[in-house]
């Protein structure tokens, strides 16, 4: 699982960030979405079998849960997680505000066409 911190560029406005300028090149960028999560709830639990998954907190905060790991991200200080390819993962919302994420694949088998596995 790697994290990337993003340059922010913060004032008193909010922030603004690309998330992808760690990628060396982003013609590889697959299924890209957006969603949010309410206070107490939870997305996920589920596996990519044929590609990762990068994400981005764009509003509030979200806890991230991996078979071997837990990472809470925080627009408040914007940084990417990286889900590889095949883990289970699940996000929670712990927080009383909603908290809107982005999402977005970089790598995936070559050839797939397949669906997500949800369990």
């Amino acid at each position: 699982m790697d994290n990337w911190v993003l340059d922010d560029h913060r004032d008193s406005r909010g922030f603004v960030v690309n998330p992808f300028e760690h990628l060396a090149d982003t013609g590889d960028i697959t299924n890209c979405h957006a969603f949010s999560i309410e206070p107490g709830r939870t997305r996920g639990n589920h596996t990519h079998p044929g590609r990762n998954e990068q994400i981005l907190v764009l509003s509030g905060a979200v806890t991230v849960k991996q078979k071997d790991a837990t990472t809470t991200l925080s627009a408040d200080s914007p940084s990417i997680l990286t889900i590889p390819e095949g883990v289970k993962h699940i996000f929670e919302n712990n927080t009383d505000e909603t908290t809107v994420v982005i999402c977005w694949s970089s790598e995936r088998e070559e050839g797939y066409k397949g669906d997500d596995t949800v369990w």
